[in-house]
């Protein structure tokens, strides 16, 4: 989220190590570091994966890993900071009435249910608790760039919907905070724990429309609810009738 209390450097903005004059840098080899330093990470955690068995693993000279990143904190800055940008970017806008507007935050939910259930990225938030102590700014700046920023998507969504009069919430920031995170249930936390796995589509989908019918109903601006029992049974209608 890219406000005040979220005041840390960005992953997003993680540059390489600066180069002299010479030859240009080898974007295959620092394709292949960057690759092989997530896989690493993945399989035996950041704080055990060494600088010098990402070279081995990428098939580069340690100098060839130094040259581009200066120590393992720009490294890790750098791995994270280039499986945020590979997300896909999500579109979420008011629509022209209730109804289509809060379609499309359904949907956006969903895409942001089912992709942090996946495996893969369950295990990268894993990964960064792990090795939070030691990267607390990367840690921070982490949700910052990825969960963090869909909140915030979500609360300049409630904005616009009070400010075109469809629902009344009185704070949209804690709206969307509260929204996410019924959207990912314990569930999420289940399977960081190794207890479950991912949820499946269908059980996404009636989270998701369970936790925006209670939205709904609970700041509906005097409208009357038509059918947002039907969010919770995980079928597409309308939910306001105007």
């Amino acid at each position: 989220m890219r406000s005040s209390i979220y005041d840390h450097e960005s992953v997003m903005s993680v540059e390489l190590k600066r180069r002299g004059p010479g030859r240009p840098r080898d974007l295959a080899k620092l394709q292949a570091i960057l690759d092989e330093a997530y896989a690493l990470f993945l399989e035996r955690g950041i704080a055990a994966t060494t600088m010098d068995a990402v070279a081995e693993r990428a098939c580069v000279s340690k100098m060839t890993v130094y040259a581009n990143f200066r120590d393992k904190p720009a490294l890790v800055a750098a791995v994270f900071d280039r499986r945020i940008k590979a997300e896909p970017v999500l579109d979420l806008s008011v629509g022209a009435d209730l109804s289509s507007s809060l379609e499309r935050l359904i949907e956006f939910g969903e895409l942001i249910a089912s992709g942090c259930n996946r495996p893969e990225v369950i295990r990268m938030h894993r990964l960064m608790e792990e090795g939070a102590d030691q990267h607390r700014r990367l840690a921070a700046t982490f949700y910052t760039a990825g969960l963090g920023k869909m909140v915030q998507r979500v609360a300049i969504f409630l904005k616009d919907l009070r400010a075109r009069g469809f629902l009344s919430i009185n704070e949209p920031e804690l709206a969307a905070d509260q929204l996410v995170a019924s959207w990912l249930g314990m569930s999420w936390r289940r399977q960081s724990l190794g207890i479950a796995g991912p949820p499946s589509p269908d059980e996404i989908a009636k989270r998701v429309r369970y936790a925006v019918g209670t939205l709904v109903r609970a700041w509906s601006a005097g409208r009357r609810v038509g059918r947002a029992e039907n969010l919770a049974g995980g079928r597409k209608s309308h939910v306001f009738t105007e």
